[in-house]
């Protein structure tokens, strides 16, 4: 077996200072030169050592609006979320839930964390299910709060957790609140390759996750704010489609209300110096009550004429068509599909994933990136904290259904059928049949365990080896 390496007490450091910034095994191995088991072997037990000192921290007061949004200012918005700074975003990602076709989305996606179990899974020890079991009373998750932080996460591609240390009346524990950090008041210092964020007092802070007091909830490692943010292509798609609805209503009352054109008759002034004769005046006025339904009947003056004009372009569907369009997208954006079963992901029989019309691997996406987030932010340094080391650390997983558990049933029984046949087959060949060679077809066609022969089979002699 060859020799481990210890790792130096300055790579350690390294190490540690790595993961706090939640950077992957692969890369922190290679930063601080050592092996990825190494690292790996680190980052398996934290001690109470590494939680202690944690500056308490309050977000600053949360702003409100803008309330108009024109297509410069959504662009800028946009930008900034690109750049990692998220105030604007965040008042953007807001406005947009005023958008009918996106608000269904958005809450469409975040629907299934309410319809779905979330389970404590304690370490494979006696020991990891007494701290399993005093984890369920004292780290406090609401469930309203990981909604929100879902909801910043599909929108943001990031979200922010804070944890509130709270000690028990007999100051025996220290029980741990979960909190969603406002993402407006967080931005990446690209310098020093950290999140930082404004705190009430004022002052910046940096983000380091699993600290005891901030987790950071991502599916990538690097600039998660510009992969699996719904709010890059969504900014332009809710201008496009409050657009289409603008245009759309203006050219409905074009349609709808009709106008008049009055011709007087020859001779009759139209202006008396800068104002319309009384002859005029009362000619408008009357093809304008017959316009506004006021009237049923008029007097017109002799020889004058009254045309009606109508707007007869069809060009009104192209509006239709567009907004059908950008609300199609707005699910694929949110969804992974245009939301009705049977697209890709959605067809009858996926539970969740028909249920709210998500694709199964974006719903398996953020619940994973939730587990994650929880067991090395929250559960970890709740461990930590209270029993001086995290090994025993229980997690959380939400049980979601497998999408292909009804096909990989349906093929292992299948399977099972080849097998069976497999060694009829043999027997009625005259060849022999016992457990070594049961084990190997059985490996053959999938079937695990294998089947065992029964004793009056080994008895009769198809048991022993040649």
């Amino acid at each position: 077996m060859p020799k481990r390496h210890a790792l130096t007490d300055e790579q350690k450091t390294n190490a540690r200072e790595l993961r706090t910034k939640g950077d992957s095994i692969r890369s922190i191995a290679r930063a601080v030169g050592a092996s990825p088991s190494a690292i790996q072997r680190l980052s398996r037990v934290r001690t109470k050592k590494e939680f202690q000192g944690i500056q308490i921290v309050a977000a600053p007061r949360v702003q409100q609006g803008p309330f108009e949004w024109n297509l410069e200012r959504i662009r800028s918005a946009r930008d900034e979320q690109m750049h990692g700074r998220f105030e604007a975003p965040v008042r953007l990602a807001n406005a947009l839930r005023t958008d009918d076709a996106l608000f269904v989305a958005y809450h469409n996606r975040v629907a299934p964390l309410s319809a779905i179990r979330a389970t404590l899974v304690p370490h494979d020890s006696v020991r990891g299910k007494v701290l399993a079991k005093r984890a369920s009373s004292s780290v406090i998750a609401p469930r309203s709060v990981m909604k929100g932080i879902l909801g910043t996460l599909v929108n943001h591609g990031l979200a922010i957790g804070h944890i509130k240390q709270e000690s028990n009346e007999l100051g025996t524990q220290v029980n741990f609140r979960l909190e969603e950090w406002p993402l407006e008041f967080v931005w990446q210092d690209y310098s020093r390759e950290v999140l930082m964020t404004r705190v009430k007092d004022g002052t910046n802070v940096p983000i380091h996750h699993g600290d005891g007091q901030w987790i950071i909830f991502r599916k990538f490692d690097k600039e998660p704010w510009l992969q699996e943010a719904c709010l890059l292509p969504a900014a332009l798609l809710w201008a496009a489609h409050a657009n289409g609805i603008s245009d759309w209503a203006a050219a409905s009352l074009t349609h709808g209300q009709a106008k008049i054109m009055g011709t007087l008759p020859e001779g009759v002034a139209l202006q008396d110096s800068d104002k319309l004769t009384p002859e005029a005046q009362g000619f408008l006025d009357l093809l304008q009550d017959f316009v506004s339904g006021n009237v049923g009947a008029g007097i017109k003056p002799f020889d004058s004429e009254v045309e009606f004009l109508a707007n007869g372009s069809s060009a009104w569907q192209v509006f239709k068509e567009l907004i059908l369009n950008r609300e199609s997208a707005a699910a694929r954006i949110y969804l992974g599909t245009d939301a009705f079963l049977g697209a890709s992901g959605g067809a009858p029989g996926v539970d969740i994933s028909a249920l709210f019309g998500i694709s199964t691997t974006i719903v398996q996406g953020d619940f994973e990136a939730l587990e994650s987030g929880l067991r090395s932010g929250l559960y970890e340094p709740w461990a930590a904290v209270n029993e001086g080391s995290s090994h025993y650390a229980p997690g959380v997983r939400y049980e979601l259904t497998d999408p292909d558990g009804t096909a990989k049933s349906e093929e292992y029984a299948a399977n099972e059928d080849r097998l069976m046949v497999a060694i009829q087959a043999r027997r009625d060949g005259g060849l022999v049949v016992n457990q070594p060679i049961i084990n190997q077809l059985a490996a053959r066609f999938g079937v695990l365990p294998a089947p065992k022969l029964t004793k009056a089979d080994a008895v009769s002699g198809e048991g022993k080896d040649e």
